[in-house]
């Protein structure tokens, strides 16, 4: 027969073993914020529940420890560093694992962007780091910035080109039927593409992960809404054998599909394996 305090410390280690196994599917490969959250509540109930229940003695330190562990991941080194002191004062001596997490805690560590909290460091440090919006990751906001600017602009520059296709319907209706098409192709594309932009400057100025993914996202769709756009204009073209005028209006489609692909080519990459990026985006 187990006696009730047997029960109480038998349920706490169950407890225990589940959160360190969430805690390791956790941050095992691709850290998962949302099941380390969960972590971070179910521990946060089980210290109210054990943390002062003398019946379990100084195996009570493995709630210190798990909320180093948990502080540790979410970057915050500080918090961190006094959870596992505690652990160790609790359980009475030092012991290996936690050794091993003092010493990642330790000025030098490489691994920053896991075990610093940026919000704690001091702009000189931010940027020894690589962490923040400078760089080239500041000229690529730069650069969807001024891409805003320019889709905006663009768009006022519609409704005249609307008005050039309305002199000519009775001339050339045919003709006039197929670029309609296409241009209201590219003015949707255009708001797409503005919409996105504006969401991935929100992103990035939140230092979001999302980020990441919209920018990658961003910079292809951008370069295949233009190859499409360029393919279709050129088809039309082709097929009413327009003039120099038109040629020369699809050399300039031509131009923006060459640089919206140069620019994919670059930066996704950039995104891809660019430290400052993986150390700034980490919300």
């Amino acid at each position: 027969m187990q006696l009730p305090h047997s029960k109480a410390a038998q349920s706490y280690k169950e407890h225990v073993r589940t959160i360190e196994l969430n805690l390791k599917d956790a941050t095992s490969g691709e850290r998962d914020d949302s099941l380390l959250s969960m972590v971070q509540k179910r521990l946060d109930a089980l210290a109210e529940k054990y943390q002062y229940n003398e019946e379990i003695g100084a195996a009570r330190y493995k709630l210190y420890e798990l909320q180093a562990l948990v502080h540790y991941f979410n970057g915050h080194d500080d918090d961190a560093l006094d959870f596992i002191n505690q652990a160790i004062e609790t359980r009475g001596e030092n012991y290996p694992k936690a050794e091993k997490l003092k010493q990642q805690l330790s000025p030098g560590d490489s691994y920053v962007s896991k075990t610093t909290n940026p919000d704690k460091m001091t702009k000189q440090q931010r940027r020894d780091q690589k962490i923040g919006l400078e760089g080239w990751l500041a000229f690529f906001v730069v650069g969807v910035s001024l891409g805003i600017l320019l889709g905006i602009i663009n768009l006022f520059g519609y409704p005249s080109v609307f008005n050039d296709l309305a002199s000519i319907q009775a001339q050339a209706p045919e003709f006039v039927a197929a670029m309609t098409l296409a241009l209201w192709f590219e003015i949707l594309s255009n708001v797409a593409s503005i919409a996105l932009a504006i969401w991935l400057i929100v992103l990035l100025a939140q230092h979001k992960k999302l980020a990441k993914t919209v920018a990658i996202i961003y910079l292809v769709s951008s370069a295949l809404l233009f190859i499409v756009d360029y393919a279709w204009i050129s088809s039309i073209f082709d097929n009413f054998n327009l003039g120099s005028e038109a040629q020369r209006e699809l050399s300039s489609a031509a131009g923006d599909s060459g640089r919206s692909i140069i620019g994919a080519f670059i930066w996704v990459p950039y995104f891809l394996v660019s430290k400052r990026v993986k150390r700034t985006l980490t919300k």
